[in-house]
């Protein structure tokens, strides 16, 4: 009995690598030369740190005709007095001052919310506080939107350093495991069933917000402001959704800056979850559950005579679904220096899930002292 559950394993886990691989190909199209007008919209709370950078990238943008709309967030450190300073002379940069919450909405959505309403670009682009937008990123997601597009999502890696000695392999992974999110993101977009995307590099049509009610329907969860409307988009709506590839789109931003940093925006973005769709739940659940089931068994198995041949015939079938996917991913996101260590680095992302998933799930985390 135990051999057929192992068959199963190793056969959806490597249908799904290889159905992810095979949707990254089809994401690919031929880019638009229309260049209507553009609203890049930021959330920003306590960003003093990182605000100043945002906005010189921002308003480094090669985009002919855009708008910079920033919602500070009820900010208590300098982040207002920034933005004041670059608005003076920059009559692009608009700020919006947040100082309440209304009960029914959470923060963040809240103050995107208010910054969409003064939106008057037809594409509206996101990004966070934290990031570093290249020159081209307007240029590039706006190039995606051909009539049938809505919403278009792309790239955002983690910035590492090998000089920080202490947190090295954190970062490391950490990148790493945006890269796989991302392959995530764009295979399963590839096959018209996107599921992820991160709200630090994505556009959508003003006119999508506006049908789908904004997130009025998503507001249960605090976050959710990406993943959530993506599946609201694709679900309720008859517009395409499309992934960036391009070197010149991708979003770098500053990685947790310790392991509890890291493990409380984890929980944040796992919370999400809770409001998945039960089909996409016990997707995800028989996907990971697959991964841990063929390296437990690979355990077991010098317990278990002649069970040897078959866990390392299922372990090997699993590195080689691992390796296709990966490859090619870092061939399209020009990370190639995350392939060498795609094994160790595999086996702590199926760690990763399987600890720090369910805290998401059945934990309050914090954020930025929000309740």
């Amino acid at each position: 009995m135990i051999l057929y559950i192992l068959v199963v394993a190793v056969l959806f886990y490597s249908i799904v690598q290889i159905g992810l691989w095979i949707g990254l190909l089809r994401c690919r199209y031929s880019k638009q030369n229309e260049q209507p007008f553009a609203s890049i919209i930021v959330a920003a709370r306590n960003e003093e740190a990182h605000i100043p950078q945002l906005l010189n990238c921002l308003l480094s943008q090669t985009y002919p005709q855009y708008e910079i709309i920033i919602a500070n967030d009820r900010s208590t450190d300098r982040t207002g007095e920034i933005l004041a300073q670059y608005a003076q002379t920059n009559p692009s940069l608009k700020v919006i001052t947040i100082t309440s919450v209304p009960s029914d909405m959470p923060p963040k959505k809240n103050a995107l919310t208010q910054a969409i309403r003064e939106a008057r670009g037809e594409i509206l682009c996101f990004t966070d506080a934290d990031c570093l937008p290249p020159p081209a990123w307007i240029q590039e997601l706006v190039a995606a939107f051909d009539p049938t597009i809505g919403l278009v999502a792309g790239y955002s890696p983690y910035l590492y350093s090998h000089n920080q000695k202490k947190l090295k392999l954190l970062h490391y992974f950490i990148a790493y495991e945006e890269f796989r999110a991302a392959l995530f993101s764009a295979g399963s977009i590839g096959w018209n069933k996107g599921w992820l995307c991160t709200g630090r590099n994505l556009a959508y049509r003003k006119k999508v917000f506006e049908e789908v009610g904004g997130y009025e329907k998503i507001k249960h969860s605090i976050s959710g402001d990406d993943d959530l409307f993506l599946q609201l988009v694709r679900r309720t709506t008859k517009w395409q959704i499309r992934y960036v590839f391009s070197k010149n789109n991708h979003v770098p931003t500053y990685p947790p800056s310790s392991f509890r940093q890291f493990v409380e925006q984890r929980k944040r973005h796992f919370s999400a979850a809770k409001y998945f769709p039960i089909s996409m739940k016990l997707f995800f659940a028989m996907y990971h559950g697959s991964n841990l089931f063929i390296i437990l068994f690979f355990i077991v198995s010098f317990l278990m005579p002649g069970a040897i041949f078959f866990s390392l015939l299922s372990l090997l079938i699993k590195f080689c679904s691992d390796y296709i996917l990966i490859q090619n991913g870092a061939i399209v996101l020009e990370e190639r220096q995350f392939v060498p260590w795609f094994i160790p680095m595999e086996l702590l992302y199926l760690l990763y899930n399987v600890c720090i998933g369910p805290l998401g799930l059945l934990f309050k985390f914090s954020w930025k002292s929000e309740k």
